[in-house]
């Protein structure tokens, strides 16, 4: 590695000395362990022009490789992380721009480890702040890779790409003029924020039956998303609460939401709806699930260091308490979804119903890396129930499984355990108390679906077989 002229040196001790480290040592000293991460801040230095930007971002990456294998949630094998990063220089082309190829050395590595860690530049940074406070400018699209073109996946209510018509399934060829094959989903989410009031055109291919599909180019205006985290109505005397998303500011919605409801009446039976939440911060999950309990460890996070280890117990003040609950699951609940249906089943609060949940049981935290230079995203910990259950590639199970009708062609839905690199788990999941097919379940004569039906089935009695009985016979089915 080369020296750092002694002007260089002066540089550095300035405000970058909050950067500064131990850098690794082209040769170890006699007696002394091999630094793992030496070969590859070596390549990344070869790889790069000298000069100031080559030294921060040099010493960056250094420094994120450290901490990864200091707090990473597992005992890590450096050997893994250090080859994809070398294989990122070594297919790198004439890239060599110290920022930019410090992040993909770095993200490469952490591809390694799980589909949650990776480092963000100061933009994505600034994009995932505005996702957990729950307020930005864009086009209220929540979007997957499908093909390696865009896919839809989620529409918000009452955003623009609502009021265009976009729908989960729709996939986006281009933005503006250019083409998302192969594009990052960090790089399309942030081509499609922006300022208020700005516009962008979506080229989107809606799949039909039989192999046929419809195109369209739809002209969208940019405006402040802030959207409704949950929204609360009656079904009968059952207040049903449908929360959409986790964000800063849904302990006030719900808060409102319940005594709203209750100023109408007192619901005699509540369902909380999850289905296709796919969670958020460890503190909104905590919040949530506190609202519905008066004791009892709502959930503990273990990590590999003490100070990455944490248990949260329930305070006395309970909303509702005494009247029966149904939490809904399916397949696309994850996170947070997972871990406030899990302590409130385990508390023995809730019957949790549905299918069985996505199984997303990790902790991520952020942490910056200084100014303008963004944060590692990294997997610190692992939660559990206060059963002392992970749901990693698990989820949770459904003590009432709703058997959901599928075509013969159609594909498992897709789960945590299917991510490249997920965790290690239980890969069996807990049996259900029972199985109902979902055609079986009653249509809400307010209206809902059928979910919501065989809760409102179950509120009425709370015992299984009254509930089985009072069900559409199976022989009745359609």
């Amino acid at each position: 590695m080369r020296a750092l002229p002694k002007a260089l040196r002066r540089w550095l001790r300035v405000p970058v000395v909050l950067l500064a480290i131990a850098l690794p040592a082209t040769a170890a000293e006699p007696g002394a362990t091999p630094d793992p991460f030496a070969a590859l801040v070596e390549a990344y230095d070869r790889a790069v022009p000298p000069g100031p930007d080559a030294e921060v971002y040099r010493s960056l990456l250094y420094r994120v490789m450290q901490r990864v294998r200091a707090n990473y949630a597992l005992e890590i094998d450096p050997a893994p992380l250090v080859e994809a990063g070398t294989k990122a220089i070594e297919s790198r082309g004439n890239e060599s721009r110290p920022a930019v190829l410090y992040k993909r050395v770095a993200n490469a590595a952490l591809s390694t480890l799980d589909p949650y860690s990776a480092v963000l530049d100061p933009d994505e940074l600034k994009e995932f702040r505005n996702t957990v406070a729950g307020v930005f400018a864009g086009l209220g699209l929540e979007i997957d890779q499908f093909s390696g073109v865009v896919r839809v996946t989620g529409v918000i209510d009452d955003s623009p790409a609502a009021k265009a018509g976009l729908r989960a399934g729709d996939l986006i060829l281009r933005l503006d003029d250019t083409p998302t094959t192969g594009m990052a989903l960090a790089d399309a989410s942030a081509r499609m924020r922006g300022e208020p009031g700005t516009q962008i055109t979506l080229f989107v291919r809606r799949p039909g039956q039989n192999g046929a599909y419809s195109e369209a180019a739809l002209r969208l205006q940019r405006e402040i998303i802030q959207p409704r985290l949950l929204r609360w109505s009656f079904a009968g005397d059952a207040l049903v609460l449908r929360l959409l998303r986790f964000a800063g500011h849904l302990k006030p919605q719900l808060d409102k939401a319940i005594d709203d409801a209750s100023a109408v009446r007192r619901p005699t039976g509540i369902v909380l709806d999850l289905r296709g939440n796919p969670g958020g911060t460890v503190n909104e999950a905590v919040a949530l699930a506190d609202t519905f309990l008066s004791q009892g460890e709502i959930v503990s996070m273990r990590g590999r260091i003490a100070g990455n280890s944490r248990r949260w117990i329930a305070d006395s003040a309970e909303r509702l308490p005494g009247i029966p609950m149904v939490v809904l699951l399916d397949g696309a609940s994850a996170s947070a979804s997972e871990l406030v249906a899990g302590a409130l089943q385990d508390n023995g609060r809730a019957i949790v119903m549905g299918q069985r949940s996505f199984g997303k049981g990790s902790v991520q935290s952020v942490v910056p890396l200084g100014e303008n230079l963004g944060a590692l995203r990294l997997t610190t910990a692992i939660y559990y129930t206060p059963g002392g259950r992970s749901v990693q590639r698990t989820g949770i199970s459904p003590d009432i499984e709703l058997l959901a009708p599928r075509a013969p062609d159609a594909r498992a839905p897709r789960r945590e355990a299917d991510r490249r690199h997920a965790l290690p788990g239980t890969d069996a999941p807990l049996p259900s108390r029972t199985s109902i097919e979902q055609a079986r379940c009653p249509l809400p004569p307010e209206g809902g679906d059928r979910y919501v039906g065989c809760a409102l089935a179950f509120l009425r009695d709370t015992s299984f077989e009254s509930f089985n009985r009072a069900l559409i016979p199976a022989g009745s089915v359609p």
